[in-house]
């Protein structure tokens, strides 16, 4: 794992907080881009110039999933609400960090098992009954900058063993990082299309940044860098295995945002196996991407998804395979290669 992967893994960037996130690619798009410039919402652009009668749009969203203090109470406990999709079964003793003025760590805390029923004991815990315990009083957490509206993301250290990364933000982080890579080692020519970069904002609370690129970018084709679900662990049947971790690039053909336009997966799916890229096809009718609003943009937008594999998605710890990240690096400069005619 390079130190710019590192770098953004470490980054805290909730969706509709994503400023150091922002922060951090803006100023290495600034180093190779030929323009660069952020839209009112937050989305971040980068232009390689090329052939001007071809565009090709490389997207990844830059936040990630996390909360914010609903409220607290006099004792200091705080309540919170979901930013993007959470699945509440992982929530309990998870650790987070409350971004005030200053970070304060606390725990998702409810009632210990010596004083629970055994019907409480098996049931799901819903946000409404979780809580952030800090150990602090309400008056020290103002002190700190916690306060209604604050962003809470969980509290994870990034680990590799291996190929095996773990760490919160994988999804959509690892996008982020290949259009970083593509933007720093693809020359564009006369001969190659011109290249738009854009890491999205708020794209885990409704593809919102996604609408507003939709509105405002014209390009010939769209392909959206992602992380994708991938369950290859005990107790899930093959077919509802979306797709393997170490597995290859995940091609998605359909999901619940988008049909795939035809062209570009039948484009991507035959250069992969011309360039001998790992590479697999994504179970359809699982979650939903960027490329949901981007494909009806104008008069629509001929889309793909390139997606990493990444097991326990939306925690505070997902694990991915660094070998598909790289079949994903290879398969996008493959397609910016042999970019193909507009449908």
């Amino acid at each position: 794992m390079d130190g710019s992967l590192e770098k953004l893994l470490g980054l805290d960037g909730p969706s509709g907080f994503e400023d150091r996130v922002r922060g951090f690619l803006e100023a290495e798009f600034r180093r190779y881009a030929d323009r660069v410039y952020v839209d009112g919402l937050g989305n971040l652009y980068a232009e390689r110039l090329g052939d001007e009668k071809k565009r090709l749009m490389f997207c990844a969203h830059m936040d990630e999933v996390g909360f914010m203090v609903q409220h607290i109470t006099q004792a200091g406990f705080v309540r919170f609400t979901p930013l993007g999709g959470w699945d509440e079964r992982v929530l309990p003793g998870m650790e987070v960090k409350i971004l005030g003025v200053e970070e304060v760590y606390g725990v998702v805390a409810t009632k210990p098992p010596h004083i629970t029923s055994e019907a409480e004991r098996k049931k799901v815990m819903e946000f409404d009954e979780l809580y952030v315990d800090t150990g602090l009083s309400s008056k020290e957490l103002g002190e700190l900058g916690v306060e209604v509206g604050t962003p809470i993301v969980p509290a994870s250290t990034p680990r590799v063993r291996g190929n095996i990364v773990k760490s919160k933000a994988l999804d959509d982080r690892v996008g982020c990082y290949n259009l970083l890579r593509i933007l720093r080692g693809f020359q564009t020519g006369r001969d190659t299309p011109t290249l738009i970069f854009v890491a999205t904002a708020q794209e885990e609370v409704g593809t919102r940044g996604a609408h507003v690129v939709s509105n405002t970018q014209r390009a010939d084709v769209a392909l959206v860098l992602e992380a994708t679900v991938a369950v290859d662990t005990p107790n899930v049947p093959e077919d509802k295995c979306p797709s393997k971790m170490g597995g290859g690039a995940v091609l998605t053909v359909m999901d619940r945002s988008m049909i795939a336009n035809q062209h570009v997966f039948r484009s991507l799916k035959t250069l992969a196996e011309k360039h001998g890229v790992k590479h697999q096809i994504k179970k359809p009718g699982f979650g939903g991407t960027d490329a949901g609003p981007i494909h009806l943009a104008g008069n629509g937008t001929p889309s793909g998804v390139i997606s990493v594999p990444c097991r326990y998605i939306h925690t505070a710890n997902s694990y991915m395979d660094l070998s598909d990240i790289e079949e994903v690096l290879k398969l996008s400069e493959a397609f910016i290669q042999e970019f193909p005619q507009k449908p």
